[in-house]
């Protein structure tokens, strides 16, 4: 082990030492089927320093050492696809930890070490945009493995590659491999022309028509539309003869329906995630899920997979610009016409962020917006539709198996009014009764659109629709209403008076502690 990263400094510490840690990558980048339960179990069998050591419903943890180190020696941790799910969806293995607050000299040499050592292990391609420059990725035909650190930790992760698709082109698989890895590497976030020309040169079948901003990439199929473009965005300055955004898919012409919508994004994702590991920043709002792998350093760049209109696309943007931007937009918005105007919910550039800080590479904003609070009841229906209708179509894709709740609390809803959206089971509310007769109470909440449940009132919607959201933001709004908030009786919606509680994800045990849910357009003080 080299003197200047002793698994025994105070600041960092090692899973493994360095020739353990140099073979158990070796080991892991043999490995191209890891993805089913059976899969592992094989796998464990042919290797006695293997064993099962724990089960979650949505983890299955394997230790790969006999001998153990702090805390528990080197671990392959595998996600599933879905709680209690025998398949996988994603593989990582810590490698080191950074005790906070670590000098950066001291991260960078330790990552520069264990970087350069594991360049031995197969032909990786240098990553120079991420884990402080230090990045790797491995690729074959079934699975992309990358070494990926943050301010915390560095690690292994593995991500399998799509086989399939059903709502997509079926060229697009082989269009994300080639060309997403090229847009994120790219110095300064512009692709210049000459790597496309390359890229395009080394897949069959395909060719480019290259214009005034713009290349369309077509392939050898005459039924796989549409064609996938590369393009310069001139607002954001991109150099002549360089790209900045990737279209993935365009939407024909015609309404889409929620479950396509999420069909086509979901493939596109996972095709991405195969390639360059799970996101730094999960998201979305009001014009459809803003997804983000963001680099370390307020100079950095974020790449972003969006959904917007008739597009889905990957965008590369400074970093600190955007995010100067879209906290101006939270900081100094607002509705034009006061409490009795509309509210600016729809407008918002995102209506909650999911950062798992210790997880996801690269590095969280340095300035977190606050969300838009609501000036009236009408207001908060208008942020409550747009903050369920974003989960309802983003959730599903971005973090299957979770829900997403956060509690309304004010003086006049004893036990609050709980909100629930789960990915498996649906949307859920439940609050207590009102004041006044059971009897006559029941009725009238009944009549609103509750349901008795023991002590209590629910409204649930199992298999949610495109009109789940605003049917479950209007009945709490009226719930609210005749209860007298934000009525005549003097309550309004101002702090202190009705505020959010607990707002949060269901994230695995291993996962919770360290990442936070942001709904900026819930419209309530959070606690």
């Amino acid at each position: 082990m080299n003197d200047a990263v002793s698994t025994d400094t105070s600041a960092v510490t090692w899973t493994a030492d360095l020739p353990t840690t140099v073979e158990l990558v070796r080991t892991l980048h043999d490995l191209d089927d890891c993805w089913t339960r059976a899969d592992v179990e094989r796998m464990v069998e042919a290797r006695p320093e293997w064993k099962i050591r724990r089960a979650f419903t949505d983890i299955l943890v394997v230790g790969l050492q006999a001998e153990l180190r702090w805390p528990a020696g080197a671990e392959l941790f595998l996600g599933t696809t879905e709680p209690k799910a025998d398949t996988f969806r994603r593989a990582w293995v810590p490698l080191l930890q950074f005790h906070l607050p670590t000098p950066a000299e001291e991260r960078h040499a330790a990552l520069r070490v264990l970087s350069e050592a594991l360049r031995e292990v197969g032909a990786p391609t240098l990553v120079p945009t991420a884990a402080d420059g230090f990045g790797l990725r491995w690729r074959s035909a079934g699975r992309t493995m990358l070494l990926q650190a943050n301010d915390r930790r560095a690690w292994i992760a593995i991500q399998p590659h799509v086989r399939e698709v059903r709502h997509v082109s079926p060229e697009l698989p082989a269009a994300v491999a080639a060309f997403v890895p090229l847009l994120h590497d790219a110095a300064g976030g512009y692709l210049p022309a000459e790597a496309v020309r390359r890229a395009v040169a080394e897949l069959p079948g395909v060719e480019a028509g290259f214009g005034d901003g713009y290349v369309d990439i077509r392939t050898g199929d005459p039924h796989c539309t549409p064609s996938f473009a590369l393009r310069g965005s001139v607002l954001r300055g991109a150099p002549e003869g360089s790209y900045d955004v990737l279209d993935l898919h365009r939407f024909e012409l015609g309404p889409s329906t929620l479950e396509h919508r999420r069909a086509v994004f979901g493939e596109i994702y996972r095709a991405v995630c195969a390639v360059l590991g799970e996101p730094t920043i999960f998201g979305g709002g009001p014009d459809g899920p803003d997804v983000r792998w963001r680099e370390a350093g307020g100079q950095g760049r974020l790449l972003r997979l969006l959904c917007g209109g008739r597009r889905v696309r990957l965008e590369t943007e400074p970093a600190a610009a955007l995010e100067e931007d879209e906290h101006g937009t939270f900081e100094w918005g607002g509705p034009s016409g006061g409490s009795d105007g509309p509210s600016d919910f729809p407008l918002l550039p995102y209506s909650w962020q999911l950062h798992l800080p210790v997880q996801a590479p690269g590095g969280t904003a340095d300035y977190l917006p606050g969300g838009r609070l609501a000036l009236s009841v009408p207001h908060l229906r208008e942020g409550l539709e747009s903050l369920l209708a974003a989960w309802i179509e983003q959730l599903p894709v971005q973090r299957p198996g979770e829900k997403a709740m956060f509690t309304i609390a004010a003086p006049q809803i004893s036990g609050g009014l709980s909100v629930t959206y789960s990915t498996v089971k649906g949307v859920l509310l439940r609050v207590g009764p009102r004041p006044g007769v059971a009897a006559e109470v029941a009725a009238a909440m009944t009549a609103d659109g509750w349901e008795p449940s023991g002590r209590r009132f629910k409204a649930e919607w199992r298999t949610p629709t495109e009109e789940t959201a605003r049917e479950a933001a209007a009945l709490i709004a009226t719930e609210l209403t005749a209860r007298g908030i934000g009525g005549d009786s003097g309550f309004g919606l101002g702090p202190g008076r009705i505020t959010a509680r607990r707002p949060g994800i269901g994230l695995s045990p291993q996962l919770a502690a360290h990442g936070f849910l942001r709904v900026t357009g819930l419209g309530l003080e959070t606690s």
